[in-house]
């Protein structure tokens, strides 16, 4: 299915291949509804900021850029945007640590290729500059010898390199623009748009969250257990195609098979609570799926028709729409601090 259901990826390991989200009864064993829902409306969530910023909007246009002409050594500090060509060692307790060393390295500021800090620690410096970067490794950090650790980066600058001003003969060779002015406000359209984009669905995140937890919820095993098994199957389907067994695959994500089924259980489990408290505030709301809501998600992605959509997807395609606008009406009747 092109379309991955949007509240099952608020729970699962990845939204690759989810599957039968739909299928899922809406009531336990006994005939009683698995969801005695708390409350849902005047939910308090704080938004994301949608501004961009002269900074963003620069680094995106260096980052076009990038695609069709390479940077120059520059005379003047570097920036947001450029690239510094620089040597460093990251220290442990003063101790070079295994992966904090390279040579010569070009590093666009701004990227977000290294931990937060480092990029914006290098604003400034010129040709020649040495830097000593005091910095704390995210808790989340992949390494767990390093993970929540502070370290000191050594750094050596040994060139800056920019890009030359934008102007008209670049715009008119590589975009489909005339103007310069047209080309910076389509950039600033798309990230204003990309920023709206990530605030959305984090409202809608975080507001469902908290349904969540004001809701009581009974699901039965069988229901995740059918959930599991799909999802397994598809990983196994997966693995097959790319002519591996699926614990080398897990191993690539950076688990164990053992590891791996614990999470897509645990997954499996919020996922199914998801899709029953779903299902309880449309029924309560009298939300549902129209033909027009699933002739819109067709053209979204590309079928020729509704039909052709739920041959390819099953109920899934009406999950789908019915999850957006249960989210939807969850956010519009939220309040935003």
């Amino acid at each position: 299915m092109k379309k991955l259901i949007s509240f099952c990826t608020l729970g699962l390991l990845t939204a690759a291949v989810l599957a039968g989200c739909s299928q899922q009864k809406t009531e336990t064993e006994t005939g009683e509804s698995p969801v005695v829902l708390g409350e849902y409306k005047g939910i308090t969530y704080t938004p994301l900021s949608t501004e961009v910023t002269d900074e963003q909007l620069d680094i995106e246009i260096k980052n076009f850029m990038s695609d069709y002409v390479d940077p120059t050594p520059v005379d003047r500090p570097a920036e947001l945007g450029d690239t510094v060509n620089i040597d460093y060692v990251g220290l442990l307790d003063g101790v070079a640590f295994d992966g904090g060393t390279a040579e010569a390295y070009d590093l666009q500021l701004g990227s977000g290729t290294f931990i937060p800090g480092f990029e914006d620690g290098l604003v400034g410096v010129s040709k020649g500059d040495e830097r000593d970067l005091n910095l704390t490794f995210p808790e989340d950090y992949g390494s767990a010898d390093l993970a929540g650790q502070s370290v000191v980066f050594q750094v050596k600058v040994n060139d800056v390199l920019g890009f030359p001003e934008l102007d008209e003969d670049f715009v008119t060779s590589y975009t489909d623009f005339t103007t310069v002015d047209e080309f910076v406000q389509s950039t600033r359209d798309s990230l204003v748009e990309a920023a709206e984009s990530r605030a959305q669905s984090q409202a809608q995140y975080d507001v469902f969250q908290k349904v969540m937890e004001n809701c009581k919820i009974n699901v039965s095993d069988e229901d995740i257990q059918k959930y599991y098994d799909e999802i397994y199957s598809a990983y196994e389907n997966m693995a097959t195609g790319y002519g591996l067994d699926l614990e080398t695959l897990v191993g690539y994500m950076g688990m164990d098979l053992e590891t791996f089924q614990g999470e897509l259980r645990a997954s499996a489990d919020t996922a199914v609570q998801q899709l029953a408290v779903i299902k309880a505030i449309a029924e309560k709301e009298g939300i549902t799926v129209e033909q027009a809501d699933l002739e819109k998600l067709a053209e979204e992605y590309g079928y020729d028709s509704v039909e052709a959509l739920t041959e390819d997807a099953g109920d899934d395609a009406e999950s789908t729409v019915l999850a957006d606008k249960v989210m939807a009406f969850l956010v519009e009747n939220a309040v935003a601090e």
